[in-house]
């Protein structure tokens, strides 16, 4: 977040929402166009953070075709792999705000579908997307292992929907397929859809402990109608003080949208999408003090970029250089909610300057050298 006009205290945000759709949801009986992504995320938000007013952007959403995961009434699919994916593919390329996932369509289609997108179409799609409920399949069957041989070999993050213990997306079992591939960032959507996300979390951090996984997990639908988040609040506190030292580099924030209140007809509720990105951020800078600032661009911003966007690899098979810089942050001062905002906010975030910066001023030095590793 930088500062816009100082004497008014108007600060402006980038953010990054890695978990978004288009496309149709027969379970809501709806139909989300493009149009329904960019009334959300297509003009500036207007939120207020700790009583000062700060202009969001939403620089980069990354968006899956829900047709890829809706079945017709004879329990065909509406869009095979191939077909939706280059559907979402070309609407992507027609607003570089937007990013693809591969939907990967286990149990269903064929690994072979996603290798030929993404030898057709190099440095195009961002991550691939799992949904284990919808296709009924356990995250730890074979079923997904060729998959993920593909998000190896071309080092992707894979985004997995995670739900109840024991339901086909338990967190228990993405942990047991994601630790026969250490090598791939797996994101588990939602920490636990539907729970109070206790198991999701204590694999992510015993994944950190044991190095056993390269686990992440996103902020969708986590606390969203409590201005407290109690939840994701504890969970950056945890992520803070491991053995392994800050690890909050693998807390992404997510929406989800436009499902639920953001969309589904009957339940859209206006405001929403901006409400708990304020809710967010309102809730770092009220917890974390001087290190707040740098908090939240990092979940909101710096850590999916450099997880999707900075490692992504071209000419089949060499890897972009990381950025050398992610973060400056200078002057914070938080004086406390109820005096607002003092001090002067500044990060720059073009990326020329990114790329020729020190990267010994990096505050996530370690994070790309372990990301460099990785994907070596």
């Amino acid at each position: 977040m930088r500062v816009s006009k100082i004497n008014h205290q108007v600060f402006k945000g980038q953010n990054i929402d890695m978990h978004m759709h288009e496309g149709t949801w027969l379970p809501e009986s709806t139909i989300y166009a493009p149009e329904d992504t960019f009334e959300l995320i297509g003009k500036p938000i207007s939120i207020n953070i700790a009583g000062q007013q700060s202009i969001e952007e939403i620089k980069y959403s990354f968006v899956s075709n829900l047709d890829c995961m809706t079945f017709n009434d004879d329990n065909t699919l509406l869009k095979n792999e191939l077909d939706g994916n280059l559907e979402m593919l070309a609407e992507c390329r027609k607003h570089p705000q937007k990013r693809p996932y591969a939907v990967c369509q286990a149990g269903y289609g064929s690994a072979e579908n996603i290798e030929k997108l993404l030898k057709e179409n190099p440095n195009s799609f961002i991550g691939l997307k799992f949904h284990p409920n919808v296709f009924k399949q356990d995250a730890n069957s074979a079923v997904y292992e060729p998959y993920m041989k593909i998000a190896e070999k071309y080092k992707l993050p894979c985004l997995f929907h995670s739900d109840k213990t024991g339901s086909y997306g338990c967190p228990h079992k993405i942990y047991e397929l994601a630790k026969k591939f250490p090598k791939v960032p797996v994101i588990l959507a939602h920490l636990g859809a539907g729970t109070d996300h206790t198991d999701a979390i204590n694999v992510l951090l015993d994944s950190i402990e044991t190095g056993s996984a390269n686990l992440y997990g996103d902020t969708s639908w986590i606390d969203c109608k409590n201005p407290k988040m109690p939840t994701i609040k504890n969970l950056i506190e945890r992520l803070q003080n491991t053995s392994k030292g800050d690890q909050t580099f693998r807390l992404l924030y997510g929406s989800d949208a436009p499902l639920g209140e953001f969309g589904a007809s009957g339940k859209k509720i206006k405001g929403f999408y901006a409400d708990n990105l304020q809710m967010l951020k309102n809730m770092i800078y009220g917890n974390f003090k001087e290190k707040a600032a740098q908090i939240a661009d990092n979940i909101c911003f710096n850590n999916s970029k450099i997880l999707f966007l900075d490692g992504r690899i071209t000419d089949m098979g060499k890897v972009t250089k990381l950025s050398q810089k992610t973060l400056i942050t200078a002057g914070i001062a938080l004086v406390g909610l109820a005096a607002g905002l003092t001090a002067v906010l500044k990060h720059k975030h073009n990326e020329k300057q990114l790329q020729n910066d020190n990267s010994a001023k990096n505050p996530y030095s370690s994070f790309v050298a372990q990301q460099m590793h990785i994907f070596a």
